[in-house]
C-alpha cells in the first residue's frame, strides 16, 4: 500500500495478466504468504489473502475461480454501466496509506458480473462528474478501506513511472533476444 513493489515477474513474452497472476503469481502467493488461513479451516467469506490489479485482469471467470480459492480480486470496472445518480453518493473520511485523511464521494451496489459472480461495485465521484468503477469480491472490507486500497495501487504505478523516467529503470532488464515456437500465444498489444 505505500507504493513499494512486493515482487516482481519479468517475462520475454507476456501471455497476459490473467495467465501470469494465475500460474506464477497465485501459486507463488498460495506456498509462501505466511498465515494464511487453510481452505477448509476457515470461514467462507474470509479471505486467504487479495489480489489487486488493473483492468485488464478484469474476468468474471477467473474471479470465481479466486473465490473458490478464497481469494479476493479487487480491480476496475471493465465495462461499468451508465453514470448512477449523484443521490447515491455520499461523502466519507477515507485515510490512507501515508495517514492522510481525504473526503471521497462514494457509492455501493452488488452486481452480477457474466452471470457468474456477485461483486461488490463501488464508484468514486469526482467534482468533473466523472465516475471511478471498482469491483471487489472481498465482501467483508468496510467502504472507505477498499477505496482507499485500490487507489493507492496507483503509488506503485507511479514509482515504476519514476524510476523508468529518472533512473532508466528498464535498462536494467536483459534485453537479450530468444529462441521461441512460432506457436507460442501472445496477448496482442493493440
Amino acid at each position: 500500500m505505500d507504493g513499494q513493489p512486493f515482487f516482481m515477474i519479468n517475462k520475454a513474452v507476456d501471455p497476459g495478466l490473467l495467465t501470469v497472476l494465475e500460474q506464477k503469481i497465485l501459486l507463488w502467493l498460495e506456498m509462501d504468504v505466511p498465515d494464511q488461513p487453510g481452505l477448509f479451516d476457515q470461514e467462507d467469506l474470509v479471505p486467504r489473502f487479495s489480489l489487486i490489479f488493473d483492468r485488464e485482469g478484469y474476468s468474471p471467470d477467473f474471479f470465481a475461480r479466486m473465490r473458490e480459492k478464497h481469494v479476493v480480486c479487487l480491480t476496475y470496472h471493465k465495462y461499468p454501466d451508465a453514470n448512477w445518480p449523484e443521490s447515491e453518493f455520499r461523502e466519507y473520511d477515507v485515510k490512507l496509506i501515508s495517514g492522510h485523511e481525504v473526503t471521497m464521494r462514494l457509492a455501493e451496489r452488488g452486481a452480477m458480473l457474466g452471470g457468474k459472480i456477485w461483486v461488490r461495485e463501488i464508484r468514486k465521484l469526482r467534482e468533473t462528474g466523472h465516475q471511478t468503477s471498482i469491483i471487489s469480491t472481498d465482501y467483508l472490507r468496510n467502504l472507505t478501506k477498499t477505496a482507499a486500497i485500490m487507489f493507492a495501487r496507483w503509488s506503485q504505478e507511479n514509482f515504476f513511472k519514476y524510476m523508468r523516467e529518472n533512473y532508466s529503470i528498464d535498462a536494467l532488464v536483459d534485453y537479450s533476444t530468444y529462441n521461441i515456437p512460432e506457436s507460442t500465444k501472445v496477448v496482442c498489444p493493440l
